[in-house]
């Protein structure tokens, strides 16, 4: 991280600098340029003035200007330079400059010569008696430019860059200080920089929330393995006295339980590293449904809770296990969590972009402050009741991770005292 910091603010110190010279040297070239011309269509109008007044007089003149001047007849032949020897010029007629001051009156035009990297401005002005008056300079080409100032440019570019070096060294430290002190422990004791406060705060959370399913993990596994060695050992002291059959069932309910739980925290994991070994394939989600509805008939007749099957035929692509494992966990629940003479009623749609799947009863409900958390691990809620339900405290933790392994959504809808809605959306 402290490299990237590094590298990220020196290649942009570096490339500022660039970009900065160059926008300033074309800055400074175009205005220049302007400039330039600018003088050129001044001095050729004060010129033309004087020759307007006294052709004779002008021609007399010798002139000391950086410009060139040159005094064109109507047809092309050069009248006066004040650089060449008239004999070595040819006809102007055909410059374009010439051309269109003809016509137009006045006429400017560049020409650039690669050969030197050069541009030549000229300006034509039409005189009173029809003769063209035209003045040219010369000036550097904008490479050309760039060329010349190249040296003393490098040097100054090279010290800034060196500059830019120390500064982006110096900056990454302070940057990169409050993040590597930082109490991961007691994330929100940082005072740090407030674009990580979102960060710390989730850190927080999900310490907490390790923190718990650590305690609850060693509880829901403590209590069997309690049992089973208090058991264990009456029997192994001959203290049972006619209760062997008795404790040897509990026993064996309590190894059962325990393996559950390890079953059910091994799914999870599996679901968590994204490491389930089973193929997606086009699924009918009823028969998944009503094979789990058969499933938990006898549960559901135990506790006297009716189940009623509201779907219809449903296709899709899924993983058919986790599919089951979501549909049974929630059912199962529904079951577990009612009243004598209760109802479950479970639902299948089809809608236009997603399948949609509840799970509703009227049982006991969840409590507002519980809502958010009854997909957490080992997380109860209605911890009075639940200590008089068994199960393994992992069920909704398996169906949210079964929901989001295929990239689905998971509602609940709480009415305590009346009942609970499970509405989950998985995209075609």
């Amino acid at each position: 991280m402290k490299k990237k910091i590094f590298q990220s603010i020196a290649l942009t110190s570096i490339v500022l600098v660039a970009i900065s010279y160059f926008l300033c040297t074309f800055i400074i070239y175009t205005d220049l340029e302007k400039t330039t011309k600018q003088t050129l269509i001044n001095e050729t109008n004060s010129l033309a003035q004087l020759y307007n007044k006294n052709p004779d007089d002008f021609l007399q003149t010798k002139f000391y200007s950086e410009s060139r001047i040159t005094l064109i007849q109507a047809d092309g032949k050069v009248l006066l330079d004040s650089r060449y020897n008239l004999n070595s010029l040819s006809n102007h007629s055909t410059r374009p400059e010439f051309i269109e001051a003809v016509k137009k009156g006045q006429a400017a035009s560049t020409r650039y010569s690669d050969t030197l990297n050069e541009s030549t401005y000229y300006y034509a002005l039409k005189l009173d008696n029809g003769n063209i008056l035209r003045l040219s300079t010369t000036s550097n080409t904008l490479i050309s430019t760039l060329g010349s100032s190249f040296m003393p440019i490098l040097l100054i570019f090279a010290s800034v860059i060196v500059i830019s070096l120390i500064i982006a060294r110096i900056l990454t430290q302070k940057i990169v200080d409050p993040i590597n002190h930082l109490n991961l422990d007691i994330p929100l004791s940082n005072k740090t920089y407030p674009e990580l406060q979102p960060l710390l705060e989730n850190m927080s959370y999900h310490n907490k929330i390790r923190k718990e399913f650590s305690a609850n993990v060693s509880h829901e596994l403590k209590t069997p393995l309690t049992s089973i060695s208090g058991y264990a050992e009456i029997m192994a002291n001959n203290l049972q006295g006619d209760n062997t059959q008795e404790f040897s069932r509990k026993i064996v309910d309590e190894s059962k339980q325990l393996l559950r739980i390890i079953e059910d925290i091994i799914k999870l994991s599996k679901l968590d590293e994204g490491n389930v070994q089973l193929d997606y394939e086009t699924i009918d989600y009823q028969e998944v449904i009503q094979n789990v509805l058969r499933n938990l008939e006898n549960y559901a007749g135990n506790a006297n809770v009716a189940l009623i099957d509201e779907t219809l035929p449903v296709k899709g692509l899924a993983v058919r296990q986790i599919i089951y494992e979501i549909m049974y966990n929630l059912i199962q629940n529904a079951i577990k969590y009612n009243y004598e003479n209760g109802h479950v009623w479970v639902s299948l749609r089809d809608r236009t972009s997603y399948i949609e799947i509840i799970v509703k009863d009227d049982g006991i409900g969840i409590h507002d402050k519980d809502k958010e958390r009854v997909f957490e691990r080992f997380y109860r809620s209605d911890k009075s009741h639940s200590k008089q339900i068994e199960g393994t405290g992992l069920g909704l933790a398996i169906v949210k991770h079964g929901v989001d392994f295929h990239n689905g959504t998971i509602e609940v809808f709480d009415y305590l005292n009346h009942g609970t809605k499970f509405v989950i959306k998985i995209n075609k």
